[in-house]
């Protein structure tokens, strides 16, 4: 056989057996983090959640699903404030050549406020326009997963009844980190 001929066999080879191309094809991920809220300079645990991903040659698209996170802070001239954030679920798209390149977009809420202990009615709060995150990794690979970073801003929240300027005033801003673990699922 002729070297053009068996690179040319190697490479239809590598094509059809889907080695050394990236293929299509959908990956499962269990994903922790931690994001830092810069403005009442709070961090919260995330998770553990998980990804779902289709991925194409160069591509991914997919849902990430994070469990509802608690905070609580002391705000002065209030006193001790918690609730619940739900962050998504995020849908996320994106590039995967030579790491990981995207963005992800999540609706964010706020639910089972309480001020001193006492519950308080904030309503169908949550942020005005979903949030964005634009999400990279230089080692991330579909196979395994790998650590996602962002720096994002979150937007005004509304309806959230008379909370709603408190809200405003101690939360939306730049400046706000998210750390993502993704490990491929069993």
């Amino acid at each position: 056989m002729k070297r053009g001929t068996r690179v040319t066999a190697l490479a239809v080879a590598a094509v059809v057996s889907g080695t050394g191309f990236a293929t299509a094809g959908h990956s499962a991920y269990t994903v922790r983090g931690t994001t830092h809220i810069a403005k009442p300079d709070t961090d919260l645990e995330l998770g553990p959640g998980r990804a779902e991903l289709d991925t194409g040659p160069g591509a991914f698209s997919g849902t990430i699903t994070l469990p509802p996170a608690v905070v609580t802070r002391s705000l002065p001239g209030v006193g001790q404030v918690s609730g619940t954030v739900t962050f998504g679920p995020g849908h996320a798209e994106g590039t995967l050549a030579g790491g990981f390149s995207g963005s992800a977009t999540w609706p964010v809420t706020l639910t089972d406020v309480r001020v001193n202990g006492v519950s308080y009615d904030v309503g169908e709060c949550g942020t005005a326009e979903p949030l964005t995150t634009e999400l990279t990794s230089d080692d991330f690979t579909p196979g395994t997963g790998g650590r996602l970073e962002s720096t994002y801003t979150i937007g005004a929240f509304e309806n959230c009844g008379p909370a709603t300027p408190m809200i405003n005033a101690v939360v939306p801003g730049p400046g706000n980190t998210l750390t993502l673990d993704f490990t491929a699922a069993g």
